[in-house]
């Protein structure tokens, strides 16, 4: 009788959390069920109230993947102590930003925290915050988790710092000022072509970005070089410390090991 009444009070929290209508909420009663009954959850209302959440973060799930995204947002949960919340809007960046599915997504993120990349505390928010960043570069999911294993490799305190010199430079590649003339001149590239470059987004933007690091990369004067990456990326890139060019393609293909699942137990999820 206690468990009867637990359930249709998490019923009724779920609708009111999500707006459901009480004529479609059978649906969802059975995934809440079903959620818990495959041991997610301290409670039936509280797998109702991470089921709400996932709905209002993520409302274009169809109902199969919205069981499985509750499940595999407890997965992150359980694993790595991050909010159901915070992980289902840094999943939905991703999706959003880079075309990924779900499954992808949460993958991405569990691969990311498994070795080592929040170790901050903020990957999640900063995969949520700056995943529009590194699409405007034409970079994709697994170019910005190689760069921020780059930065963190490297000696990078926050990787906010590393998302801010990302955004920063998305800025800077476009704006036409003196001080981005000044950074492309350095490396040996035209201010106004690269902009228009960048503009355009996509693969060539992409192509872009990978020159201007190794340009930067390229630079035998370390004084001259600093220079021109501030001029480039801000103050941020001495701060997040990242060594330009040096292991982003060994991390890149570490990345894609990741979401191949050739790592551990998270490519079943």
């Amino acid at each position: 009788i206690k468990f009867a009444s637990e359930s249709q009070d998490a019923y009724k929290q779920f609708a009111a959390a999500t707006g459901t209508a009480t004529e479609n909420l059978g649906k969802y009663q059975d995934m809440i069920n079903n959620v818990y009954k495959d041991n997610f959850g301290e409670s039936i209302g509280d797998v109702a109230d991470a089921m709400a959440k996932v709905d209002q973060n993520m409302s274009y799930l169809d109902d199969s993947a919205l069981q499985r995204c509750t499940e595999y947002a407890y997965t992150l949960a359980d694993t790595f102590d991050v909010d159901i919340g915070e992980s289902t809007r840094a999943a939905d960046s991703l999706s959003k930003n880079f075309g990924v599915s779900a499954r992808e997504a949460f993958n991405l993120m569990a691969q990311g925290a498994q070795n080592g990349l929040d170790f901050s505390g903020e990957l999640f928010d900063n995969v949520d915050e700056y995943s529009v960043q590194f699409q405007k570069l034409g970079l994709d999911a697994e170019d910005m988790f190689s760069i921020f294993a780059n930065g963190a490799e490297n000696g990078a305190f926050n990787l906010d710092k590393i998302g801010d010199a990302v955004k920063e430079f998305s800025i800077r590649a476009i704006d036409g000022s003196e001080t981005t003339k000044q950074g492309f001149e350095a490396i040996g590239m035209n201010a106004d072509k690269m902009a228009k470059r960048f503009a355009a987004g996509g693969q060539d933007a992409k192509a872009a970005f990978n020159e201007v690091i190794q340009g930067l990369a390229g630079m035998d004067d370390p004084v001259a070089q600093s220079a021109a990456g501030v001029n480039l990326f801000g103050r941020w890139i001495t701060l997040c410390r990242i060594k330009i060019a040096q292991n982003r393609w060994r991390l890149n293909c570490l990345m894609k090991e990741w979401v191949l699942g050739k790592m551990t137990n998270y490519a079943t999820i």
